[in-house]
């Protein structure tokens, strides 16, 4: 087998839709590919690649309804750690992944969402242009989460201001 031929080590998780819709993105891939390859210089490629298990006998995981599959990059102190052991991610540790990655969607949405009403555009504006951009599929749950996550942290940044405010005043 040549060099160029070799497999991947590859692990599968199970991540929501627009999760999945986001990794596609932050990984410069497009969605048609049958999996993400992941980056060890990207954040979350490195939180990937610290929840990989080893085993010496594949383990067997169900699939769960969003399964994706993440191709991990061969590097010279795991080259040969991937050829001779079998590799996954336990349910426990795919949890922490999930979390992370929520919390990295998150924080983009925040920042986007920022950016966008500091240029003066509507709200229903940003929603479809962040959708387009990381390519999320227009379906009701993906505009009424990201809609909600807008009026959360909104109201989050309103409360700082009258609490600042409300310590600038004397008593």
């Amino acid at each position: 087998m040549k060099e160029t031929e070799r497999i991947k080590p590859s692990v599968i998780v199970e991540l929501e839709p627009y999760l999945q819709d986001f990794l596609f993105h932050e990984f410069g891939q497009p969605r048609n590919h049958d999996g993400i390859v992941v980056s060890g210089s990207h954040d979350i490629g490195r939180m990937i690649q610290s929840l990989v298990t080893v085993t010496d006998r594949p383990k067997k995981q169900p699939l769960g309804e969003h399964p994706v599959t993440l191709y991990l990059p061969i590097q010279s102190w795991n080259h040969t750690l991937f050829e001779e052991n079998f590799i996954y991610i336990p349910e426990w540790k795919q949890q922490q992944l999930r979390l992370y990655i929520e919390a990295s969607f998150r924080i983009k949405v925040r920042e986007y969402f920022l950016a966008g009403h500091q240029k003066g555009y509507r709200q229903d504006h940003i929603i479809r242009a962040f959708m387009e951009a990381y390519n999320i599929k227009h379906n009701a749950l993906s505009y009424d989460q990201l809609k909600q996550l807008d009026y959360r942290n909104r109201r989050k940044i309103t409360r700082e201001i009258a609490m600042d405010i409300s310590r600038s005043i004397p008593e």
